[in-house]
Formats: C-alpha cells, sequence, structure tokens
C-alpha cells in the first residue's frame, strides 16, 4: 500500500500548471454557483416581506369594513334610525408586538426577534399581541338624522363604542327621506 502512494506521489505532486489551472477554474466555478444562490435568497426573503405587508393591509381592511359593517347593523335596529350608511376612519394600521430574547453578553445587550418555522424555508416573527386600529371619525347618514333625539342616541353610540370625543362624529339625513 505505502509503495502504491509513493508512486502516484511522485507521479502527481508537485501537481503541473495545467492541473493547478483546472483547480482554480473548478473553485471559481463553484463560486459562482454559490453567490447567485444567496442573492436570489435574499431576493426571496425581500419578496416574502413584501407578500406579508399586503397581507397585513388586507387584513386590516377586512377589520375595517367589519367595523363599519357592524355599525350600520347596530344603528339600523335602533327606532327612528331607520336605514343608515357608516364610514370609519381609523389611525395607523394596528400594531404587532413580536417576542424578542434578550442576548447579554460581557459589555452589551442585544435583543434578537424569534421567529416560527414554517416548512422548509419559511419563517415568520412570532407575534406574542396584536391591537387593532384605532377609529378616528366616524360619519353616520341615516334615514333620521334630522331627528335631534335621534342625532343624539347616534353621538352617543359612537363615543361609547369608539371612545372619540363629539366633534368627531359627523350625523347627516339620509337623501329622499322627510
Amino acid at each position: 500500500m505505502k509503495e502504491r502512494w509513493e508512486a502516484w506521489k511522485n507521479k502527481y505532486w508537485p501537481p503541473k500548471k495545467d492541473q493547478l489551472l483546472i483547480l482554480v477554474l473548478l473553485g471559481l466555478l463553484l463560486a459562482v454557483i454559490v453567490f447567485p444562490m444567496e442573492q436570489e435568497k435574499k431576493e426571496e426573503e425581500g419578496q416574502e416581506v413584501i407578500a406579508e405587508a399586503a397581507d397585513e393591509k388586507e387584513e386590516g381592511a377586512d377589520y375595517e369594513s367589519r367595523m363599519e359593517q357592524k355599525l350600520e347593523s347596530l344603528l339600523g335596529t335602533v327606532e327612528g334610525v331607520g336605514e343608515v350608511r357608516v364610514m370609519l376612519t381609523f389611525e395607523g394600521s394596528g400594531e404587532k408586538r413580536v417576542e424578542k430574547d434578550q442576548i447579554q453578553s460581557a459589555d452589551q445587550t442585544s435583543e434578537e426577534t424569534i421567529y416560527e418555522e414554517h416548512g422548509s424555508s419559511e419563517r415568520t416573527p412570532y407575534v406574542t399581541s396584536q391591537s387593532n386600529p384605532r377609529v378616528e371619525g366616524v360619519l353616520v347618514i341615516a334615514q333620521g338624522g334630522g331627528n335631534s333625539q335621534v342625532r343624539k342616541e347616534i353621538l352617543e353610540a359612537a363615543q361609547a363604542l369608539f371612545g372619540i370625543d363629539a366633534h368627531k362624529i359627523k350625523i347627516m339625513k339620509m337623501e329622499g327621506t322627510q
């Protein structure tokens, strides 16, 4: 066995110029193959962040329309209000709080986000709590909007539900009603 090794070593060592050139070219080829993959991963991560933001925006819009529908439904059952249309304006888009680990070293403390693993490559931040956007203004158009008692009831209901000031609530009479 030792004789074979000696024979191989004498024949191939030190490598000749053409063999060195082939090894260098193979190394460059491997580097070219690996680096674009990392770039593609970064692009995919960027696309995931954009998709998550779009999902959050869609969730926010869904929440807003559900709140408008609920208020319309509730006010529509109040005596004297009649048919009603509601528009709500919101401040911001809500807030998500993510879990973070504190990493302490001898001279500094840093925080690192905790992620949930979904499948082979999907990671999303671990959300500990989520708050919905705050209602900033209310517009109510109702058939009974011309009646002062009905206006007062609608105003008080909106203030109680959303905790906003009276000057941020506008009540109007619906067109075509008497």
